[in-house]
């Protein structure tokens, strides 16, 4: 335990900071932000905790979690087969038939109604049994065609190595969030310091996008203020019907990917990620251990009703990796897709912009894909002045390809951009460029020495010529 006593203090700051939710069944509706659901979000991040810890990775058995939480929370838990047999009123149930080395579900009765409150780390959010229905935000009554867009955006500042921070930007009211940017205000450093995410996430309850950010900094010695930038753009009438999350784990040196589907009907508008958790690659901490964690490589729509997720895993540690799909039903849907790659060089930074939306379409949200390379760092995600999608990475580990991907969903373009930041200058020439110059250039030179000499020869000769 020793050990591992920095990471586990690092991810706790993450946990903490981010949300709980792994994925929600179809229909059902949340919890909301109560006790009942901070009291199973509490039990569920230490049992994560313990999960990234274990030898095999997996969860606790029913008993040793219930043992486990009783200790840590200082509270009555028990071990129940099923929903249909939950014991007691805020009681946290264990529902033993149902959690195995890959599953966490817990459960209790809460409130005046005695409603029964879940949290299945396959699903996601707290929700409520029996529960059927639209999301929030469609009962709410935000339904009708995508209008009247807007934006928000909102600087922060870290300074602590591999310190965790969660990073809100709330939309105007009255509007909802599409999908959201972050950008590192404060350059990325050579070495690739910088501020990075762990989530990436639209709050639909609160109106709004998230971020759980993390300063990676390889020299430990947090002498920078890094400042980092959170957008949101939000419209009327387009909201989610459905909010799908899958969620996988990314083992020790291992990668993996993961996809949530739309519910049938509906399309994808947005999408984002949670549950990364690395801090800075390689660097020893007590004992000699380099944690390390899992890191995202991509996050992207797949075909008109998907989005997916992958990751890979470096150090000693894996961890959870969630895929969130933002599905709705609008006339401005399916979402027209434009893309750009670049090359991004070992140790080096390097950004793709997309072009601009077709003619009659706005950009809505962003993803980006390292395409199945795991030797980069994701760094920046942002809607530009100009209208476009940029994304930044880094070659952490290698080189790698890198590209940008815009969303545009069919809408009448009202966003004032002024606020956004300009589009990243150009990728700079490869480094073959700059030889084949140094060669045009050298043979310009041999030819005008050899002209010269010629030259030269001719007058001498005349010379001669003229004595004789």
């Amino acid at each position: 335990m020793e050990r591992a006593l920095p990471l586990l203090l690092s991810a706790a700051a993450l946990l903490l900071c981010a949300s709980s939710a792994l994925a929600t069944p179809q229909g059902v509706v949340q919890g909301g932000y109560d006790e009942a659901t901070a009291k199973l979000e509490g039990g569920f991040k230490i049992m994560a905790l313990k999960r990234v810890f274990s030898e095999d990775e997996c969860y606790p058995g029913a008993n040793e979690v219930a043992a486990a939480l009783r200790q840590d929370l200082h509270t009555d838990v028990v071990v129940t087969p099923s929903l249909g047999a939950l014991q007691g009123s805020n009681l946290i149930n264990v529902i033993g038939d149902e959690s195995t080395c890959d599953r966490l579900v817990l459960a209790l009765r809460a409130g005046p109604k005695q409603r029964i409150f879940v949290l299945d780390s396959n699903y996601g959010p707290v929700y409520l049994a029996g529960g059927k229905g639209n999301t929030g935000e469609s009962q709410a009554g935000a339904s009708g065609p995508l209008r009247d867009l807007t934006s928000a955006s909102k600087e922060f500042r870290m300074r602590e190595p591999d310190g965790t921070s969660r990073l809100e930007v709330l939309c105007p009211d009255g509007s909802h969030p599409m999908g959201g940017g972050f950008l590192n205000a404060t350059p990325l450093g050579t070495d690739g310091e910088g501020v990075y995410s762990h989530s990436y996430e639209r709050l639909g309850a609160q109106g709004g996008f998230h971020d759980t950010a993390t300063l990676i900094d390889p020299s430990q010695n947090a002498d920078t203020t890094h400042r980092v930038v959170l957008q949101v753009v939000c419209a009327q009438g387009l909201v989610p019907t459905g909010s799908p999350h899958a969620t996988t784990y990314v083992h020790r040196h291992e990668t993996a990917s993961v996809t949530a589907h739309c519910p049938h009907g509906t399309q994808i508008f947005s999408g984002g990620f949670q549950r990364t958790n690395f801090t800075t690659p390689g660097v020893k901490r007590y004992g000699g251990h380099v944690y390390g964690g899992n890191y995202i490589t991509e996050s992207r729509a797949v075909g008109t009703n998907a989005w997916r997720v992958s990751g890979a895993a470096t150090g000693e540690n894996g961890g959870e990796l969630t895929a969130i799909a933002y599905c709705g039903e609008d006339r401005s849907l399916p979402v027209k897709t434009v893309s750009t790659t670049v090359a991004v060089g070992e140790k080096q930074a390097a950004s793709a912009t997309t072009p601009r939306c077709p003619r009659d379409r706005v950009l809505i949200s962003g993803g980006f894909s390292f395409g199945g390379s795991h030797d980069a760092l994701f760094a920046n995600g942002y809607f530009t002045r100009a209208g476009t999608w940029a994304a930044t990475g880094y070659g952490w580990f290698g080189e790698a390809e890198l590209t940008a991907y815009g969303y545009c969903a069919l809408a009448r373009d009202t966003l004032d951009r002024s606020g956004f930041p300009n589009e990243p200058p150009p990728p700079a020439e490869s480094d073959d460029s700059a030889p084949k110059v140094l060669y045009v250039g050298l043979g310009a030179l041999v030819l005008i020495l050899a002209g010269l000499f010629f030259r030269w020869r001719q007058v001498v000769r005349g010379r001669r010529a003229q004595r004789e």
